[in-house]
Order: structure tokens, then sequence, then C-alpha cells
């Protein structure tokens, strides 16, 4: 009865410390996305642009934006849920870093300034199935 005793602690310590790893793997993974467009700054849910790509929770709007190269995008989040805006192809993040904001938190909006000519997709990174296009001219 003893050993099982420890040998469950055992289970449970390594499984905690397990998740623990993982969890701060994870954490640490979204804020070097959040870290990786120099050009990206937060701003609160009252400021627009022109080029401005919504995010209601469930979709991007307007689902296609063309733009110029070298203008500022605003991603501007509505929902009550946190979104991460990434680059296709998912999960790798590679057709266009410009894109890869990161995290946009509930209410919040990100600025970012795309330079690469071309069209790109883009997803939330938390649900993939939610994707935009965007051309840069």
């Amino acid at each position: 009865m003893k050993a099982f005793i420890i040998g469950l602690v055992a289970v449970i310590v390594i499984g905690g410390g397990g998740y623990l790893v993982l969890h701060k793997s994870s954490n640490k993974m979204t804020a070097t996305n959040s870290s990786q467009s120099q050009s990206t700054s937060s701003t609160n849910n009252n400021q627009s642009s022109p080029n401005t790509i919504t995010f209601d929770g469930t979709q991007f709007s307007p689902a296609m934006l063309t733009v110029k190269s070298g203008s500022t995008v605003t991603i501007k989040n509505t929902s009550s849920q946190d979104m991460q805006l990434n680059s296709n192809p998912h999960p790798v993040h590679t057709d266009d870093t410009d894109l890869n904001v990161g995290l946009v938190s509930a209410g919040q909006s990100q600025t970012f300034t795309v330079t690469k000519t071309g069209s790109f997709g883009y997803h939330d990174h938390l649900d993939p199935n939610i994707q935009g296009k965007i051309t840069i001219q």
C-alpha cells in the first residue's frame, strides 16, 4: 500500500510538472509571436484607421482587404474573446511575417505596417478556421 501511495504521488508530481512546462512553453510562444512584428503597437478600442480589419469572434471584416505597401493596418478585436492574428499557413505563419501580430485581447486593437507585396491569407491562430485575405500592392 505504501508503494502504491508513493507511486501515485510521483505520477501526480510528474504530471503537474509536465503541465507547467507545457503551459509556460505555450505562453512563451505567444509572447514570441507577439513581439515578432516590431511595428506593432497596442491601442484601445476607440481608434480606427481607414485600413481596419475587425474581428467579431466568428469572422474578419472585411474578409478581403487591399492596401498599398507601407500602409498601416489596424486589427480591431470587437469580440469578447482573445484572438491571435497570424499569416498563413497554419501553424508556421511564414507567408508574410508582417501579419504575425500575435495576441489581440478582447476589446483591444493592434496596428502594424505591411511591406511585402502580394496576396496573403491570415487567420486567428486560436481558431484557424477563421480566415481573411490581404492584398498588398
